[in-house]
């Protein structure tokens, strides 16, 4: 009875054409969780021991900053490009290389000017470190790479199930090449853009390549949804009772994901349950619309700037880190982090405000 339900919510022809708020709301919710959990690794010291097994780390950090953040971001951004009016082969390049000039500007906003502050300030020589983590295979980045390679699906006019069959491949071949390094530094620095090869390998093409894809070859399922209200009453209860109950029992042992406990070099088992939190926080996001309000609004308005969001966020950051470091010879402690998060959010929303703002009135003058 459920899956008839299911099934009878989606027409033959496309109808849900307008703007998916529930969408952006999700991307709300996840930029958020984002921000706390960069919070953690930032200001209290990166893999901090101290806080690495603490259960609050575990929840806001692992769980929250990991399978309800990044994976909703991708999984609606590939829904997205099925909604967007330039969609084209050659629109898809550009959108690629615009991405791709924004993670060049953040790298060199977050981390080559901070790190060349520090090593004329403590002049220590593990600052090279810092020439590593600008060449990181990122979330942008990644996102820009996916982008190429739906641009080039749709080049060859793939079917969706075959979209899918090549990511799915792609996750499985992700997984067994984790850790698999080419015995150089400068070779892993390349290879992290392709598996998780090294420590600096964030959002490796193979592994993640799934949730833009399979949310590309949904989007043309999602317009056919012309029965929200019966589609989430189903989905939603379901979608959170799977995603606590994944979590929860791994809170406890300290082993957040299956795939040998790392979430970058996630898996395809994980995949699976990544996108069952992908459906739980889009269905939270579409009750929040319904509900409407100021909460409705301002996450959805997160959602609508969730790139420029997150490039601030992350300069505030790295520049902020900074600053502990050479007033108070060490990072803040972890029952600080909350506070800083939820003050690093406000300035972030609010810079980003500004900055679109700045930007209309560039493109009309």
């Amino acid at each position: 009875m459920m899956m008839r339900q299911i099934k009878d919510c989606f027409a033959k022809e496309p109808v849900n054409l307008g703007r998916q708020q529930e969408l952006d709301i999700a991307k709300g919710m996840a930029i958020i969780f984002m921000i706390f959990c960069h919070s953690f690794e930032i200001l209290s010291g990166f893999f901090d021991p101290e806080i690495s097994t603490d259960f609050a780390y575990g929840i806001l950090d692992v769980v929250l900053g990991g399978s309800f953040s990044a994976p909703v971001f991708m999984f609606c951004m590939g829904i997205g490009f099925c909604y967007s009016r330039k969609n084209s082969v050659r629109d898809m390049l550009r959108r690629a290389l615009s991405v791709a000039g924004v993670a060049l500007l953040l790298e060199i906003a977050r981390t080559a000017i901070p790190g060349l502050l520090e090593w004329l300030i403590f002049r220590d020589p593990e600052c090279i470190e810092y020439v590593y983590v600008f060449f990181e295979a990122d979330i942008l980045q990644f996102a820009a790479l996916s982008m190429l390679v739906i641009a080039l699906f749709k080049k060859l006019n793939l079917k969706p199930y075959v979209m899918v069959i090549i990511a799915i491949l792609c996750s499985v071949a992700g997984q067994l090449l984790q850790w698999v390094s080419t015995g150089s530094a400068v070779g892993d620095l390349f290879t992290g853009f392709i598996w998780h090869s090294h420590d600096y390998s964030y959002f490796p093409l193979l592994n993640w390549l799934i949730f833009p894809v399979c949310g590309y070859v949904f989007g043309g399922v999602w317009q056919r949804l012309e029965n929200k209200e019966t589609f989430f009453r189903w989905v939603t209860p379901i979608s959170w009772v799977i995603s606590i109950a994944y979590f929860v029992p791994m809170a406890f042992i300290g082993e957040y994901y299956l795939s040998g406990g790392d979430y970058y070099g996630l898996g395809i088992g994980d995949a699976v349950f990544a996108f069952v939190v992908c459906f739980a926080m889009i269905g939270l996001g579409y009750y929040i619309a319904k509900w409407g309000g100021y909460v409705s609004n301002w996450l959805g308005s997160l959602g609508n700037r969730v790139t420029s969001i997150y490039c601030i966020h992350w300069t505030i950051y790295c520049f902020l880190a900074l600053v502990l470091i050479c007033v108070l010879g060490d990072y803040i402690s972890q029952w600080t982090i909350i506070p800083a998060s939820i003050l690093v959010l406000v300035a972030s929303d609010l810079l980003s405000r500004l900055y679109v703002k700045l930007k209309k009135r560039n493109l009309k003058s």
